[in-house]
């Protein structure tokens, strides 16, 4: 069951990356910021490369696939979360071509913003319904064999934000981003309410 706590700290690292992206965003919007394209382009980066393209997949393949197999009945919410990964992907490069319009255009700020609003909400509330329904699901019915592959499978994970080796360049990313993100998912200012 390790990869579960694995999961949830890269819940939170996703969580504290898009929380960057939000806080950053919103200065930029209300003025105390200059747009700093380096770095939105840099937390760009960490959401294609980790959540979307390591972090999901292996959810669906691994620990939502297992769980199919032994609670025939979780299909509904499983089918769902698969759902949303694939709709979360849609959405990151739909907020891609927003920025990329921004960055052309800095009339464009209100739309992005928006839409940065609206990407952080979608996730916040998939991995909510991940953690609430499907870890008390899997806790409960996938075996130790079933939980010796998950755990393999996600230890591997080579996310630069929850400690496993990484590049000197994703550490200072992650730190630029704890920088700017507002408590608790960072050490910025506090950030305005949604």
């Amino acid at each position: 069951m390790k990869s579960l706590r694995i999961i949830e700290d890269e819940h939170r690292a996703i969580t504290a990356v898009i929380e960057g992206l939000r806080h950053l965003v919103a200065a930029i919007r209300d003025g105390s910021m200059a747009p700093d394209h380096g770095l939105l382009g840099a937390l760009f980066h960490y959401i294609e490369a980790f959540p979307e393209k390591l972090h999901h997949p292996k959810e669906d393949d691994y620990l939502f696939a297992r769980l199919r197999l032994r609670r025939p009945g979780a299909a509904p919410v499983l089918d769902a979360l698969s759902r949303e990964h694939t709709v979360g992907n849609e959405r990151f490069h739909d907020l891609e071509a927003m920025w990329e319009r921004f960055r052309a255009d800095p009339g464009a700020l209100d739309t992005f913003a928006d839409g940065v609003e609206r990407y952080a909400h979608f996730h916040w509330k998939h991995m909510r319904k991940e953690e609430d329904e499907v870890f008390p699901l899997a806790r409960e019915a996938l075996t130790a064999e079933d939980w010796t592959a998950i755990d393999a499978a996600f230890a591997s994970n080579e996310d630069p934000v929850v400690g496993v080796p990484a590049s000197k360049a994703f550490r200072e990313l992650f730190r630029r981003i704890v920088a700017i993100a507002p408590p608790p998912w960072g050490v910025g200012p506090e950030a305005k309410p949604r």
